[in-house]
């Protein structure tokens, strides 16, 4: 590894620590403690630790805190397009950069495994995220002929969206409703699903009314 290589693969490695400290982890418990330790940590030894290429375990440990400090899938894939933002094609660069992603899109399904979904649409745009969050760093396993990656990568790629899919089917579909005119919320459920007790499930996806006697003429409910 070159002097030059170094600094652009420790300066991807400290981009990728940056953005885990941003991404939607709650900074003020002992978990986003925990992680600002284990950052600093990394980020003060990142040139031994990438020159020796033993940054791999240390970087995990950063990933693992950050979702235990709440990272979110959003911003967890945030940290992933870091690190694949990386254009240098020098290996010593890219092992840095790709690892980064590969660990990111694990925290990512770990992240989506605990997630709870109210409706079909909420899954569908998570499939789709992953299908996109996949395919740079399966394309790159692929090109360099890295079997044992590509492997791993399209079975937890295939994990992901089987989970999603099988979660996803039972649930209601976001649709929307247009009436005339503005009604209050009890009646306005009673005319889409003949049943008041889901009033509050309309207020739910209708975070902008002012209020309840006054609901919009226009909107969105489950279809279920």
């Amino acid at each position: 590894m070159t002097f030059a290589q170094r600094r652009v693969a420790v300066a991807a490695l400290k981009a990728v620590l940056d953005a885990l400290l941003v991404s939607g982890v709650d900074a003020a418990s002992q978990d986003g403690a925990t992680l600002r330790q284990l950052c600093g940590a990394l980020a003060a030894d990142a040139v031994g630790q990438v020159q020796a290429g033993t940054f791999g375990p240390p970087l995990r440990a950063c990933f693992s805190a950050a979702t235990a400090a709440g990272a979110t899938f959003v911003g967890m894939d945030q940290v992933r397009q870091t690190a694949q933002a990386v254009s240098a094609p020098d290996l010593p660069v890219q092992r840095v950069a790709q690892i980064a992603a590969r660990i990111a899109l694990t925290e990512m399904v770990n992240i989506l495994a605990g997630t709870v979904f109210t409706s079909r649409q909420d899954v569908d745009a998570a499939l789709a995220r992953v299908n996109l969050a996949f395919a740079p760093a399966e394309d790159f396993a692929a090109g360099r002929f890295d079997n044992t990656a590509w492997r791993a990568l399209t079975a937890l790629h295939a994990a992901c969206v089987r989970d999603l899919t099988a979660r996803g089917r039972p649930l209601p579909r976001l649709v929307s409703y247009s009436f005339g005119t503005r009604m209050p919320l009890l009646t306005l459920a009673n005319r889409l699903f003949g049943d008041a007790s889901r009033a509050e499930q309309l207020l739910t996806e209708n975070r902008d009314v002012v209020h309840p006697l006054f609901m919009p003429a226009s909107g969105n409910a489950f279809s279920g």
